[in-house]
């Protein structure tokens, strides 16, 4: 029996698509099952799933009944794969040794996004083996997605607009912090529109895309009814919406130009439709929950700066190519 297991997702959709990247290409390359504690955004978002789902009904509950300990015990997962399948071992994909290892049971809890130890800020090992021409075989959106509403609008305008993606929700909100552990920075307003500037933009001419509900920053956000989230499944489902997040997520995909946010998100959005993108290089860490303080970043030209500044601003994704 050779299988590798996520017995724990992290975080949110961005999050999320870094560990099933992680998980089906260690599947790809050790031709073995990539199983997960239930289904995902992904199920019904894209048209075919590199997947299965833990066969276990007892697994599962307790996998679930878990997640609300996550902070305090965090290798409680682990002791749930152990109990079930004693000779199962967990490997850290982030780590600069046990990255894709080999075809007996393995089990992972990671975002699968950074590359920690003394190579991150030399060779991003994580990123090596993924490819980008299988990684768009496995997100290539659904039949339902292509027939809503919201992918027939924004593809009749495809290339024919240029966004920027501001990033706040719970980063400016404060709810993302926890001090000593995580800190995420918030990309100035005056960012953008030096960026703007630089690279030959009519600010006035920008349509944005933001998380900000609370009209701080983004005025004008259209009023979008929010709605909830569940472990393990993620973001609610409602027939014809599909995600209350998608339609930002599309008309970043559509785009002719993208100024991206500090963010996963718009990181995969861009990276699934090779949109012209500029990101901010994040070179220093200010979190936002301490201070609630700004921060001004340089943006460059290109997808490749991490959207989290964690030490170094190591540069992964241009690892992702076309092999």
């Amino acid at each position: 029996m050779s299988f590798i297991l996520l017995n724990r997702w992290n975080g949110r959709f961005g999050n999320r698509m870094h560990q099933y990247a992680y998980g089906v290409t260690y599947a790809r390359l050790r031709n073995v099952d990539f199983v997960l504690p239930g289904d995902w955004e992904g199920t019904k978002l894209f048209k075919t799933q590199h997947h299965k789902v833990l066969d276990h009904p007892e697994m599962l509950e307790e996998f679930k009944a878990a997640y609300p300990q996550r902070a305090e015990n965090p290798g409680i997962f682990l002791e749930i794969a152990k109990k079930h399948y004693p000779t199962i071992k967990e490997i850290q994909p982030e780590s600069s040794w046990g990255y894709y290892y080999d075809s007996k049971p393995r089990t992972f809890n990671s975002v699968c996004a950074y590359q920690q130890g003394e190579t991150r800020s030399k060779v991003p090992t994580i990123f090596i083996p993924q490819s980008r021409k299988h990684l768009l075989e496995v997100f290539e959106f659904s039949d339902e997605v292509k027939d809503s509403e919201s992918y027939r609008h924004w593809h009749s305008r495809k290339g024919t607009y240029d966004v920027a993606h501001l990033r706040r929700g719970d980063i400016a909100s404060g709810t993302a912090y926890v001090p000593g552990i995580n800190g995420y920075s918030v990309v100035s307003l005056d960012s953008y529109y030096r960026a703007f500037e630089k690279f030959g933009f009519d600010k006035d001419k920008i349509e944005w895309i933001s998380d900000d509900r609370s009209k701080k920053w983004h005025q004008d956000r259209p009023e979008v009814p929010k709605l909830g989230f569940t472990y393990p499944e993620g973001s609610e489902y409602q027939p014809g919406v599909i995600f209350d997040w998608l339609d930002d997520f599309l008309k970043m995909y559509f785009a002719r130009t993208v100024f991206r946010g500090n963010s996963s998100f718009s990181w995969w959005a861009n990276f699934l439709s090779g949109t012209q993108t500029y990101a901010p290089l994040l070179d220093k860490k200010v979190p936002y929950g301490e201070n609630r303080v700004e921060t001004d970043f340089e943006f460059v030209i290109g997808n490749y700066p991490h959207w989290h500044f964690a030490g170094q601003n190591f540069e992964p994704w241009q690892i992702i190519v076309s092999h």
